[in-house]
């Protein structure tokens, strides 16, 4: 039996992690989001699971987050992301640092406090041991299409290695994410799929680190053992809107100004 936290309860990854966890009954889950009622209505009935706790607010309420983190807590799940290449975009940098925060704030009210293992969804891109199988000109478009993404990444990555000393922190660092069923997955430390990976597989992959206890301090990608995982069909427009975002960001303010985009 283990107590999970997962930061980004609504992000598809925080949605396939909700949805594996409850098939467990043993399992007990703090859930962190910023709006309790998009929850719900992703997942009714939720609110009659007496196994799942809501914590709603802001990222920045560090009490909040050591209340969602609080003693008991064996494993975060820390799954705040975006798939768009938004200029100055701080999400992963920020879910570390509220997450420290909120960490240094349990430990000085109790010495005695120990830190759950850090599960951080980061991506491939970020692990040259993993990107060096990739063709030279996709890896070119893709670094270029998630460069803000990636910077913010690499951030939250540096941010965390700081404090080595008293935290367990792995990088779950996957390729291509899309929307499928689960199919299966493995583990690897080496190797990131050419394609796409479910996000129930990613998610599995997450539950998988975590009942394991291992990988402290590792960069591990979830990859896919079947050949048949759908393509995403939004990948494209993303990675062509990322490229405009990449070199020309002021053009997503003024898109951005004149709502053209969110």
């Amino acid at each position: 039996m283990l107590t999970y936290a997962i930061l980004g309860a609504t992000g598809k990854t925080g949605g396939a992690l909700l949805e594996l966890l409850q098939k467990d009954p043993n399992n007990y889950i703090n859930a962190y989001v910023r709006t309790k009622a998009k929850l719900f209505k992703q997942r009714p009935g939720l609110e009659k699971n007496t196994n799942v706790k809501i914590f709603e607010g802001s990222l920045s309420d560090i009490p909040l987050v050591a209340s969602t983190l609080s003693p008991g807590v064996d494993v975060a799940l820390c799954v705040l992301a975006t798939n768009e290449n938004i200029p100055g975009v701080r999400i992963a940098q920020d879910t570390a640092s509220s997450v420290i925060a909120a960490l240094c704030h349990l430990r000085n009210r109790d010495i005695h406090f120990k830190p759950p293992k850090l599960i951080f969804l980061s991506s491939a891109s970020l692990n040259p041991a993993m990107v060096g199988q990739f063709p030279a000109i996709a890896e070119m478009v893709i670094t270029r299409a998630m460069s803000h993404v990636y910077a913010d990444l690499r951030f939250a990555e540096e941010t965390l290695r700081l404090h080595r000393s008293w935290l367990n922190v792995t990088f779950v660092q996957p390729g291509g994410l899309t929307e499928d069923v689960q199919k299966g997955h493995q583990l690897s430390l080496d190797k990131a799929a050419d394609g796409f990976v479910s996000y129930l597989d990613l998610a599995a992959g997450m539950i998988e680190i975590a009942e394991s206890g291992a990988y402290n301090w590792m960069g591990v990608s979830v990859n896919p053992t079947a050949k048949d995982v759908k393509f995403e069909p939004n990948a494209p427009p993303q990675i062509l809107r990322g490229l405009v975002w990449h070199f020309a960001p002021w053009l997503y303010w003024t898109c951005r100004s004149l709502r053209i985009v969110s």
